[in-house]
């Protein structure tokens, strides 16, 4: 199981060149924080429980190597908020609605933009948003494929990061 910085997940995520793959590189990241979340689900004083129950459960081929099982673990037993779940969803089946297309969706088209709407941790930060849909909306002297793209992209990775911060909070909470 991988531990990420902050730093290493804007690195990582900056990196990233399309939509397809950067919800590739998030969901890694964010399935990563989930695994690092889960085992506070579980009686964490039992070092037997740790060790034959959690990390077989854990593991690679385990049946909470899923983002979306885990996830809907933690939210049914109220370890999570709503919107937590919810965006970290989408991120997940946007994800999978991508791979099972050919095409390759590039930051600045509508589907970034949508999904961008759709998500409570960019919405939520008004200034952000606002930014991003400024952006999009400007006349043609001010946009750019470029520019835009890269807020999207800017955007995406600040809500990853906040994801991760929350199940992080939720984990300290417990």
């Amino acid at each position: 199981m991988t531990v990420f910085t902050e730093d290493q997940v804007l690195e990582t995520l900056s990196g990233q060149t399309n939509l397809n793959d950067f919800l590739h590189a998030a969901n890694a990241i964010l399935l990563s924080g989930i695994k690092q979340f889960l085992p506070h689900l579980f009686i964490n004083n039992d070092e037997d429980i740790r060790e034959f129950a959690v990390k077989p459960l854990l593991a690679k081929s385990g049946p909470l190597d899923s983002i979306d099982v885990s996830l809907r673990l933690i939210y049914a037993l109220g370890k999570i908020k709503k919107p937590v779940y919810a965006d970290i969803l989408l991120f997940s089946q946007l994800d999978e609605h991508l791979k099972a297309g050919v095409e390759i969706v590039e930051f600045h088209e509508e589907t970034a933009y949508e999904f961008i709407q759709n998500l409570s941790c960019v919405t939520d930060n008004t200034l952000m948003f606002q930014s991003v849909e400024k952006m999009k909306y400007a006349g043609f002297e001010t946009f750019s494929k470029a520019r835009y793209g890269n807020l999207v992209r800017t955007a995406l990775s600040l809500a990853v990061t906040d994801l991760l911060k929350e199940l992080t909070y939720e984990c300290d909470a417990d």
